[in-house]
């Protein structure tokens, strides 16, 4: 299983908007096969950060989705809101 955190600060008072587009796609996202979570979350700071956290089922599951036409809706509708690239951080896990 690929445990997957994607960390991304958005512009003053972007991180709303970003979180309602994560939150609009994150239903066709989740009946995508292989995975197993997707969820977002706003960081406990106030600098509008947000964290996605996602688990697949493997890598290749995980690479389908971002080549996927979700992954391109999204990615377009959140570059203009960001305040610099994202990080992301993929880990093997148990369960």
């Amino acid at each position: 299983m690929k445990l997957i955190t994607v960390e991304a600060r958005f512009s003053h008072g972007e991180a709303n908007n970003a979180i309602a587009t994560f939150e609009e796609a994150a239903p066709s996202i989740r009946k995508m096969s292989g995975c197993h979570t997707y969820d977002v979350y706003r960081a406990s700071s106030r600098n509008g950060a947000i964290v996605i956290l996602q688990k697949w089922e493997t890598m290749d599951a995980f690479d389908a989705y971002r080549t996927s036409a979700d992954f391109a809706a999204i990615g377009g509708k959140l570059k203009p809101l960001m305040a610099g690239p994202p990080t992301t951080t993929i880990a093997d896990i148990v369960g």
